[in-house]
């Protein structure tokens, strides 16, 4: 199972797009930095998946409240999922 983490805007780049694209089931993503953006909204691109994760504190700092089916995690819990994934994946 792969570890996907976005770290852009959805209006910005196609990084989520892309990674949607390639996510199997089993994968999981995590919505960091600029990504957390995909998160509060739709996006219009495709629906956020089922094991979706979102960094609390990036969230936080540009005011995004995650849509209820999106887990908000810490730092601790990150280190956790790339430990349980392999590999892992980042889209810029």
């Amino acid at each position: 199972m792969t570890l996907h983490i976005v770290n852009q805007s959805p209006y910005r780049t196609s990084a989520l797009r892309d990674c949607l694209d390639a996510m199997a089931d089993g994968d999981a993503l995590l919505l960091i930095e600029d990504g957390v953006y995909a998160a509060g909204a739709p996006t219009g691109i495709a629906p956020i998946p089922a094991g979706t994760y979102c960094l609390q504190a990036d969230a936080v700092a540009r005011g995004i409240t995650p849509a209820k089916s999106i887990t908000l995690i810490d730092d601790e819990r990150w280190i956790a999922l790339c430990v349980e994934h392999t590999p892992i994946v980042s889209w810029f």
